[in-house]
């Protein structure tokens, strides 16, 4: 029976850039490029996993995420941005199940970020690229999602935002969800933005901690052969919605004024692979990770 919390994790997952605070355009100076390069490597911990409630096995994870854009002025209310993401997990499984050893994206960031009013800000972008397994790179691996933003500045203490996501492959194709970020006193934050809702306590201006949660996901094609070879034909050139949710401590240092640094670990509370067209859907209990990231902004 498929888990009915399937599509509550989808429906924020995949809303990460949707819920990136627009940066703010400036009125004056010169046209300078502003540059921002995340990169993180994460490892999920063996754990059971069932399908249709039947046990498979335990499968592992790595996960890996490198994301560089850059945004141009272009007047004095708009921002166009450009860059580029590649994103893969890797799972180790004990035998031929239903889970690809490998799923990875690679595309572009083509956007723009609009001043529309005093208070309020857009983000536009479309992200075309390969999204499968790659055993075989094609066409049918290629998507190009939309995402769009909209954030209201109360004031620099408080921020409202409000999102929308198209991408007609996945199992939900429009889905809409909404944010706030709220420093409540001088070293307590209550920062509720996709894709890492926290609970942020300023320890001093370089360290911060945290009690929060992670979302990753995307929608994926696997190859030509991917059934044939785990005896379920059916999923040979298959779409499959992947998602997991994570809570957990972690620690943000700003090592240096452009570069912060992040280690977290706690548990995978969710994490599932859903063929939903064919009505196979696998799914994990609890697991323990580990997860460091690197922000860099120039």
């Amino acid at each position: 029976m498929k888990n009915v919390f399937t599509p509550i994790v989808v429906l924020v997952s995949l809303l990460v850039a949707v819920m990136t605070t627009p940066v703010k355009v400036s009125a004056a100076g010169p046209k300078v490029v502003s540059q921002e390069l995340d990169v993180s490597l994460g490892y999920v911990g063996r754990g059971t996993t069932l399908e249709d409630n039947l046990h498979v096995g335990p499968i592992s994870e790595m996960n890996t995420d490198v994301k560089y854009a850059a945004s141009l002025p272009f007047n004095k209310d708009l921002l166009l941005r450009f860059g580029a993401e590649w994103q893969r997990f890797s799972f180790e499984t004990p035998r031929a199940v239903a889970v690809p050893d490998t799923l990875q994206q690679g595309n572009a960031i083509l956007g723009f970020d609009y001043q529309l009013a005093e208070q309020w800000l857009m983000r536009a972008e479309v992200q075309p690229g390969l999204y499968g397994d790659f055993s075989r790179l094609s066409w049918r691996s290629f998507d190009a999602p939309i995402v769009m933003g909209f954030v209201y500045l109360v004031d620099a203490d408080l921020q409202w935002a409000f999102g929308l996501r198209v991408d007609v492959r996945s199992q939900y194709p429009v889905l809409p969800a909404a944010g706030v970020r709220w420093k409540f006193t001088d070293v307590w934050t209550l920062d509720l933005m996709l894709p890492n809702p926290r609970l942020e306590y300023d320890v001093n201006n370089k360290l911060q901690a945290y009690l929060g949660g992670g979302i990753l996901a995307g929608t994926y094609v696997v190859g030509d052969h991917f059934g044939d070879v785990r005896g379920l034909p059916q999923l040979n050139n298959a779409t499959v919605d992947y998602s997991e949710a994570r809570l957990g401590p972690g620690f943000s240092w700003k090592a240096l004024p452009n570069l912060t640094l992040e280690a977290e670990a706690g548990y995978v509370l969710y994490r599932t692979w859903d063929f939903f067209d064919q009505h196979i859907n696998l799914n994990s209990k609890p697991l323990p990770f580990l997860q460091i990231t690197c922000h860099a902004r120039f």
